[in-house]
């Protein structure tokens, strides 16, 4: 038993050391905004109403995802409050067992321990995690989506070889469950068409045709999307846009995050692949790592690729290989035509098939080259496992103190502490003032003082109504208009933003 559970352990522990700061970092942003909206009077009656769906204009909310959202929110909230402990445990949690439903998956796909494995640790640490870790509004969602998505590919998988009715119910129970968390779990009725192609050699037709109550489920879903829910005209970041060119450049940089670049690249990044020289800055030394180690790993791997097409052309139609090109794409579909608002907390339903296929690349590769090249294969090997190694835990090491939601997390305790110390209690229809801290440097117009940052962290009024359970409580922060003139002096609250 130790022996099976000891790779899972190490890759357990690479994690913990990776992403522990992610536990004592506070909530932040849109967190507060799902708190908000997921509160109810406590009846069981708007408990259920979570599941409906409703105009975004009647809860200025756009997408259907109440089982990760409202009703983890609302649970959590009237469970622990404001504590974040309790929600940071379940994201690892949840982490932990998708560790394990990857290898249990690529186990019964491939049935290969090397790919299983590799696939399991990269997908464990890799530094796209930085985004699903430290952004928890975000990142809870896709978390448990993809746990939701792997079971049921395990479960489909276990119907097709045993034929049992029950694998098949529990299919459609935890994909109805996976559409009620994240509309990246969309893509499991074409992933499943695609596991019949793989595992059955006859009545192919037959099987497709039976997961039609999972095509109607997501046909209504959509519709009900679309046509109740609808987005907001006003967020030009949720405008899509249908270019071919600017498609494949939002492609490209989920690509790279997957690999462990990190997220903030994409903003020092200039028009003709110049370096905005503020890299340096923010990032220290770790761009001494990141780039050879991303460099050597690009190079390691098209020599194994090129390698491979030049001696065995069949390996990239091994119809494995191609169901995880295919899954990598479809998986991150519903934002990849939303070029302003990528997010690398999307790539985690598609990590599993990003590492699969390259995990099937590098062994298939590895092996091939080792007939003619042992000595040199293993020195490919062991470099490139280096390169992607180090180039994750450098870019998640940096995320601790670049990725914005984890400083916006640092901002938003630090003042709901220095709030909640000064101010223990307050009368109703209090505002509590944010002035500038004198002593902060200026470091843009965009970014301005340190009131406009707290107002970002704490989502304007909404941490600290949550705070004193006070929904009259008003808010203002000096960069962004101050008091209004005619609120009474008396009811003002004033306090330095230091962040």
């Amino acid at each position: 038993m130790l022996k099976k559970l000891l790779p899972f352990l190490i890759i357990y522990i690479f994690v913990i050391v990776l992403y522990c700061p992610a536990l004592s970092t506070f909530f932040s942003h849109d967190d507060f905004f799902h708190f908000k909206v997921s509160l109810t009077d406590g009846s069981f009656g708007q408990f259920i109403k979570f599941f409906g769906f409703y105009p975004f204009e009647q809860r200025q909310i756009a997408f259907y995802r109440p089982l990760f959202r409202e009703v983890l929110y609302n649970s959590f909230y009237y469970l622990f409050g404001l504590n974040q402990i309790p929600f940071r445990l379940l994201s690892f949690s949840i982490h932990f067992i998708n560790i394990y439903l990857v290898f249990s998956f690529m186990q019964k796909l491939l049935n290969k321990k090397v790919i299983s494995y590799f696939t399991s640790f990269f997908f464990g640490v890799t530094a796209a995690n930085v985004a699903p870790f430290y952004y928890l509004a975000g990142g809870i969602q896709t978390q448990g989506a993809t746990m939701l998505i792997l079971l049921t590919l395990i479960s489909f998988i276990k119907y097709l070889k045993s034929k049992r009715s029950k694998y098949f119910s529990f299919t459609l129970i935890t994909f109805i469950l996976a559409l009620a968390s994240h509309e990246q779990s969309a893509i499991i009725p074409i992933l499943l068409s695609g596991l019949v192609f793989l595992k059955l050699k006859t009545n192919r037709l037959k099987k497709i045709i039976k997961l039609w109550p999972l095509f109607l489920t997501l046909a209504i879903y959509v519709y009900l999307n679309i046509s109740v829910i609808g987005y907001s005209s006003t967020e030009t970041q949720y405008q899509m846009i249908f270019n071919f060119k600017t498609t494949i450049q939002t492609l490209a940089w989920y690509g790279v995050w997957a690999l462990g670049l990190p997220e903030t690249f994409v903003d020092y990044l200039l028009p003709g692949f110049g370096l905005n020289p503020n890299l340096m800055r923010y990032w220290g030394n770790y761009y001494r790592i990141i780039f050879p180690m991303f460099f050597l790993a690009i190079l390691v791997i098209s020599i194994l690729t090129l390698n491979l097409f030049l001696k065995s052309k069949k390996v990239f139609v091994n119809k494995n290989f191609l169901f995880f090109l295919i899954w990598f794409p479809l998986g991150i579909l519903p934002v990849l035509f939303l070029p302003q608002h990528k997010s690398s907390h999307y790539l985690y339903p598609s990590l599993p098939a990003f590492w699969g296929t390259l995990g099937y690349i590098i062994f298939t590769g590895y092996q091939k080259l080792t007939n003619s090249h042992p000595n040199f294969s293993r020195f490919f090997l062991v470099s490139l496992l280096t390169s992607l190694a180090l180039l994750s835990i450098t870019s998640a090491i940096l995320g601790r103190t670049t990725y914005w939601a984890a400083t916006r997390g640092k901002i938003a305790g630090r003042l709901v502490q220095l709030v909640k110390s000064k101010y223990p209690s307050l009368p109703q229809g209090s505002a509590i003032y944010f002035t500038n801290d004198p002593n902060y440097p200026f470091i843009s117009e965009d970014w301005g003082g340190t009131s406009k940052q707290a107002y970002f962290a704490l989502n304007g009024e909404d941490a600290l109504q949550l705070l004193y359970n006070d929904s009259s409580l008003r808010v203002y922060y000096e960069d962004l208009g101050g008091v209004p003139v005619n609120f009474p002096e008396e009811k003002i609250y004033t306090l330095i933003a230091q962040i």
